[in-house]
Protein backbone atom coordinates (compact mmCIF):
# COMPACT_ATOMS: atom_id res chain seq x y z
CA UNK A 1 0.00 0.00 0.00
CA UNK A 2 1.53 3.19 -1.36
CA UNK A 3 -0.20 6.01 -1.90
CA UNK A 4 0.70 9.58 -2.13
CA UNK A 5 -1.92 12.46 0.13
CA UNK A 6 -1.04 15.59 0.49
CA UNK A 7 -3.92 17.46 1.55
CA UNK A 8 -4.12 19.62 4.82
CA UNK A 9 -5.43 18.27 7.96
CA UNK A 10 -9.36 18.96 8.64
CA UNK A 11 -10.95 19.02 11.68
CA UNK A 12 -12.11 15.14 12.14
CA UNK A 13 -8.50 14.49 11.40
CA UNK A 14 -7.73 16.22 14.80
CA UNK A 15 -10.03 14.75 16.27
CA UNK A 16 -8.82 11.13 15.14
CA UNK A 17 -5.42 11.82 16.11
CA UNK A 18 -6.51 13.03 19.50
CA UNK A 19 -8.47 10.20 20.45
CA UNK A 20 -6.02 7.66 18.97
CA UNK A 21 -3.16 9.28 20.67
CA UNK A 22 -4.53 9.63 24.24
CA UNK A 23 -5.61 5.50 23.42
CA UNK A 24 -1.91 4.84 22.96
CA UNK A 25 -0.47 7.00 25.65
CA UNK A 26 -2.42 5.77 27.97
CA UNK A 27 -2.19 2.16 27.04
CA UNK A 28 1.66 2.44 26.69
CA UNK A 29 1.31 4.04 30.44
CA UNK A 30 -0.79 0.88 31.77
CA UNK A 31 1.63 -1.84 30.27
CA UNK A 32 4.68 -0.02 31.36
CA UNK A 33 3.18 -0.06 35.33
CA UNK A 34 2.24 -3.49 34.78
CA UNK A 35 5.25 -5.04 33.35
CA UNK A 36 7.58 -2.44 35.66
CA UNK A 37 6.51 -4.14 38.44
CA UNK A 38 9.85 -5.82 38.82
CA UNK A 39 12.51 -4.11 37.83
CA UNK A 40 14.56 -6.64 35.39
CA UNK A 41 10.65 -6.90 33.21
CA UNK A 42 10.40 -3.37 33.02
CA UNK A 43 13.40 -2.36 31.21
CA UNK A 44 11.54 -4.06 28.39
CA UNK A 45 8.89 -2.51 29.25
CA UNK A 46 8.67 0.07 25.78
CA UNK A 47 9.24 -3.25 24.15
CA UNK A 48 6.47 -5.18 25.50
CA UNK A 49 4.15 -1.76 25.30
CA UNK A 50 5.20 -2.02 21.10
CA UNK A 51 3.23 -5.34 20.11
CA UNK A 52 -0.37 -4.07 21.03
CA UNK A 53 0.20 -0.39 20.17
CA UNK A 54 1.62 -0.96 16.52
CA UNK A 55 -1.96 -1.51 16.12
CA UNK A 56 -3.49 1.82 17.11
CA UNK A 57 -0.32 3.53 15.39
CA UNK A 58 -0.56 1.88 12.33
CA UNK A 59 -4.50 2.85 12.42
CA UNK A 60 -3.95 6.16 13.15
CA UNK A 61 -0.83 7.16 10.50
CA UNK A 62 -3.46 5.10 7.37
CA UNK A 63 -6.70 6.93 8.47
CA UNK A 64 -4.77 9.96 8.82
CA UNK A 65 -1.95 9.82 6.09
CA UNK A 66 -1.75 13.58 5.64
CA UNK A 67 1.66 15.66 6.07
CA UNK A 68 2.20 16.23 9.72
CA UNK A 69 0.21 13.30 11.15
CA UNK A 70 3.63 11.66 12.94
CA UNK A 71 4.52 15.41 14.15
CA UNK A 72 1.36 15.74 15.89
CA UNK A 73 0.89 12.32 17.24
CA UNK A 74 4.26 13.26 19.22
CA UNK A 75 3.73 16.57 20.60
CA UNK A 76 0.32 15.30 21.78
CA UNK A 77 1.76 12.11 23.17
CA UNK A 78 4.80 14.20 24.96
CA UNK A 79 1.92 16.72 26.57
CA UNK A 80 -0.05 13.94 27.57
CA UNK A 81 3.19 11.97 29.46
CA UNK A 82 5.00 15.24 30.67
CA UNK A 83 1.28 15.93 32.47
CA UNK A 84 0.91 12.56 34.22
CA UNK A 85 5.24 12.30 34.78
CA UNK A 86 6.21 15.55 34.91
CA UNK A 87 9.36 13.91 32.81
CA UNK A 88 10.96 16.16 30.14
CA UNK A 89 12.64 13.36 28.49
CA UNK A 90 9.68 12.26 27.09
CA UNK A 91 9.11 15.68 25.70
CA UNK A 92 12.49 15.49 23.78
CA UNK A 93 12.98 12.05 22.78
CA UNK A 94 8.98 11.95 21.68
CA UNK A 95 9.16 14.97 19.37
CA UNK A 96 12.55 14.24 18.10
CA UNK A 97 11.47 10.86 17.45
CA UNK A 98 8.41 11.88 15.74
CA UNK A 99 9.95 14.70 13.50
CA UNK A 100 12.71 12.49 12.09
CA UNK A 101 10.03 9.27 11.61
CA UNK A 102 7.67 12.48 9.78
CA UNK A 103 11.18 12.66 7.47
CA UNK A 104 10.53 9.36 6.95
CA UNK A 105 7.57 8.80 5.56
CA UNK A 106 7.38 12.51 4.12
CA UNK A 107 5.61 12.24 0.29
CA UNK A 108 4.30 8.86 1.34
CA UNK A 109 2.34 8.72 4.06
CA UNK A 110 0.79 5.39 2.99
CA UNK A 111 3.88 3.55 2.27
CA UNK A 112 3.21 0.92 5.19
CA UNK A 113 7.27 0.13 4.84
CA UNK A 114 8.22 3.78 6.09
CA UNK A 115 5.83 3.77 8.27
CA UNK A 116 6.85 0.80 10.23
CA UNK A 117 10.55 1.97 10.42
CA UNK A 118 8.80 5.32 11.69
CA UNK A 119 7.18 3.17 14.40
CA UNK A 120 10.70 1.55 15.37
CA UNK A 121 11.97 5.26 15.91
CA UNK A 122 9.14 5.78 17.97
CA UNK A 123 9.46 2.97 20.08
CA UNK A 124 13.52 3.80 20.61
CA UNK A 125 12.30 7.31 21.65
CA UNK A 126 10.21 6.17 23.91
CA UNK A 127 12.55 4.24 25.55
CA UNK A 128 15.06 6.65 25.76
CA UNK A 129 12.82 8.77 27.02
CA UNK A 130 12.15 6.19 29.93
CA UNK A 131 15.52 5.17 30.55
CA UNK A 132 18.30 7.45 29.08
CA UNK A 133 17.42 9.74 33.01
CA UNK A 134 18.35 6.52 34.95
CA UNK A 135 22.03 6.17 32.71
CA UNK A 136 22.68 9.66 31.97
CA UNK A 137 20.99 11.35 35.45
CA UNK A 138 21.61 8.86 37.88
CA UNK A 139 21.41 10.65 41.02
CA UNK A 140 18.85 13.23 40.27
CA UNK A 141 16.60 10.22 38.84
CA UNK A 142 17.14 8.75 42.54
CA UNK A 143 16.13 11.04 44.18
CA UNK A 144 13.36 12.38 43.01
CA UNK A 145 12.02 8.44 42.27
CA UNK A 146 12.10 8.48 46.26
CA UNK A 147 11.07 11.71 46.70
CA UNK A 148 7.51 11.03 44.48
CA UNK A 149 7.02 7.73 46.55
CA UNK A 150 8.58 4.75 44.87
CA UNK A 151 10.75 1.89 46.95
CA UNK A 152 14.26 2.79 47.74
CA UNK A 153 14.75 -0.72 47.04
CA UNK A 154 13.31 -0.83 43.58
CA UNK A 155 14.82 2.10 42.73
CA UNK A 156 17.93 0.88 43.29
CA UNK A 157 17.64 -2.12 41.62
CA UNK A 158 16.72 0.43 38.19
CA UNK A 159 20.42 1.80 39.00
CA UNK A 160 21.99 -1.37 38.93
CA UNK A 161 20.78 -3.01 36.23
CA UNK A 162 20.70 -0.32 33.99
CA UNK A 163 24.15 1.15 32.31
CA UNK A 164 25.00 2.25 28.52
CA UNK A 165 25.59 -1.18 27.05
CA UNK A 166 21.95 -2.27 28.48
CA UNK A 167 20.90 0.74 27.29
CA UNK A 168 21.77 -0.30 23.98
CA UNK A 169 20.33 -3.94 24.41
CA UNK A 170 16.85 -1.96 25.07
CA UNK A 171 16.90 -0.41 22.70
CA UNK A 172 17.70 -2.96 20.39
CA UNK A 173 15.16 -4.73 21.95
CA UNK A 174 12.80 -2.12 21.09
CA UNK A 175 13.09 -2.05 18.05
CA UNK A 176 12.20 -5.93 17.67
CA UNK A 177 9.02 -5.34 20.13
CA UNK A 178 7.89 -2.17 17.35
CA UNK A 179 8.77 -4.18 14.50
CA UNK A 180 6.49 -7.11 15.55
CA UNK A 181 3.79 -4.06 16.82
CA UNK A 182 3.79 -3.21 12.87
CA UNK A 183 3.40 -6.71 11.48
CA UNK A 184 0.55 -7.02 14.11
CA UNK A 185 -0.78 -3.53 13.20
CA UNK A 186 -0.78 -4.51 9.36
CA UNK A 187 -2.61 -7.63 9.84
CA UNK A 188 -5.39 -6.33 11.63
CA UNK A 189 -5.28 -3.64 8.91
CA UNK A 190 -6.15 -6.23 6.78
CA UNK A 191 -8.31 -7.95 8.35
CA UNK A 192 -10.75 -6.03 10.32
CA UNK A 193 -10.02 -2.25 9.59
CA UNK A 194 -10.74 -2.75 6.10
CA UNK A 195 -13.42 -5.11 6.58
CA UNK A 196 -14.99 -3.06 8.93
CA UNK A 197 -15.22 -0.03 7.49
CA UNK A 198 -12.60 2.12 9.46
CA UNK A 199 -10.53 2.92 6.67
CA UNK A 200 -11.05 2.68 3.08
CA UNK A 201 -9.17 -0.11 1.34
CA UNK A 202 -7.48 2.13 -1.54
Amino acid sequence: MNIQSSSKMQVKDFITLGVLNAVFTVLFILLTVVVGIFPVTGIFAPAIAAIPLGVIFILLMIKVAKKGTLLVSGVLQAVILFLLSGSWTFVVAIISATLLGELLVWGAYKDLHRITISYVVLICGYALGSFAPIVFFTESWRTASVANGYNASYVNAFTEILNGPILLGVLAVSALGALLGAVLGKKMLKKHFVKAGVISGD
